[in-house]
């Protein structure tokens, strides 16, 4: 899952992810902040300004702490993803 917008100032969402690592406390996640500026400054309000990106990343695994990828946009920006 990408997180590229929040209600919430700064970006900021809480994920459940006991199903993943038992835990039941929310995991505090942030939006990277050129997705969050991508998202803020949408003309309609929408998320259709992602329309033609691309999530490059690793396939799925077992490390639920190290996460590599890229998000690249339509105009050849490229965004590096983190799991945080």
């Amino acid at each position: 899952m990408l997180v590229v917008d929040s209600s919430l100032p700064k970006g900021i969402a809480f994920v459940e992810t006991k199903n993943l690592d038992g835990e039941t406390n929310l995991k505090h996640k942030q939006v990277e902040k050129t997705l969050l500026r991508l998202a803020k400054t949408s003309e309609n309000a929408s998320l259709t300004v992602f329309n033609g990106s691309v999530i490059d990343c690793e396939g799925p695994n077992e490390h639920l702490y190290k996460f590599e990828g890229n998000f690249k946009t339509t105009d050849g920006a490229v965004i590096p993803i983190e799991p945080d």
